[in-house]
């Protein structure tokens, strides 16, 4: 029987860090104007499918505040909630006009609660 490894954070900084990262790749490799992810399908973009629940949990959280910030939009028109980040919010120029995630690193810990 084959393991699967799990990523497991150190801390709530960590799961911003990876969060940050991967709207970060997500926004960078768009052919389009727009990118759209659940919790999951985000992390997928650095490669850390394999998470405990609560971290699906955490991410759905600092996504809230995004969404409450006015930075990304939600789509619950369906069973799963997406989110959606399109070429009019500042988070998608920021993550454009970077050269790393730090920018939106930096971002996400001044409104993240």
């Amino acid at each position: 029987m084959v393991q699967e490894h799990v990523s497991y954070p150190s801390d709530f900084r960590e799961i911003e860090r990876w969060v940050s990262e991967a709207l970060y790749r997500s926004i960078n490799r768009a052919m389009g104007t727009c990118v759209s992810f659940t919790p999951k399908t985000l992390l997928e973009y650095i490669n850390r499918e394999n998470v405990i629940p609560v971290v699906l949990t955490l991410v759905k959280h600092i996504l809230e505040e995004l969404y409450k910030h006015g930075l990304i939009e939600k789509d619950q028109s369906r069973s799963i909630i997406r989110y959606r980040v399109c070429s009019n919010s500042p988070l998608w120029t920021l993550a454009k006009d970077s050269q790393d995630p730090s920018k939106i690193l930096t971002l996400l810990m001044t409104i993240v609660e």
